[in-house]
């Protein structure tokens, strides 16, 4: 019996990149505590210094964490719930909502680019993503990703999120 292969999508590139970090949770709230907030936030500073080992000396007011609650619709209760953590301590925290309107290319590029942590509500996965393809929102979040060894988080749909 042959075992038919599996076509490789078109959009997918031949390798993925060596420097791919991130954090999923079966909850976007999970990602919010303290225990898990720290290693987070020590990938993010990996990525940035480029170091081998993960410094326990994270300053977080030099990371900025992009929210995006798109799976949850922009609600502002989710994204307090989801942030309120990383604002405490002093983190950059900026939301980019595109539910109700759609920000400019150039506006959305400059978030996503100033980006240390890209942090997705769960909520409605297949939402989300029909609306960022709309937008191109998630051409921009790959190459970051890619590119720039943005860490990736997300809780439940936002988790799902990254996979694709």
């Amino acid at each position: 019996m042959t075992i038919p292969r599996l076509k490789k999508h078109p959009s997918h590139s031949s390798s993925l990149p060596q420097n791919l970090r991130g954090i999923f949770a079966g909850s976007g709230t999970l990602l919010n505590h303290p225990e898990m907030g720290p290693h987070l936030l020590s990938l993010a500073h990996k990525s940035k210094s480029k170091s081998k080992s993960i410094s326990t000396a994270v300053d977080p007011s030099s990371i900025t964490l992009l929210y995006l609650g798109t799976p949850s619709y922009d609600l502002p209760d989710k994204r307090l719930a989801q942030t309120s953590w990383y604002v405490e301590r002093g983190c950059r925290v900026i939301s980019l909502d595109v539910v109700e309107t759609a920000p400019t290319t150039a506006y959305m590029q400059e978030c996503v680019e100033g980006a240390d942590i890209i942090l997705v509500s769960g909520g409605n996965t297949s939402f989300a993503m029909r609306r960022w393809r709309r937008l191109g929102l998630d051409g921009m979040m790959r190459e970051a990703v890619a590119r720039r060894g943005v860490v990736m988080a997300g809780g439940g749909g936002g988790g799902l999120c990254w996979g694709s």
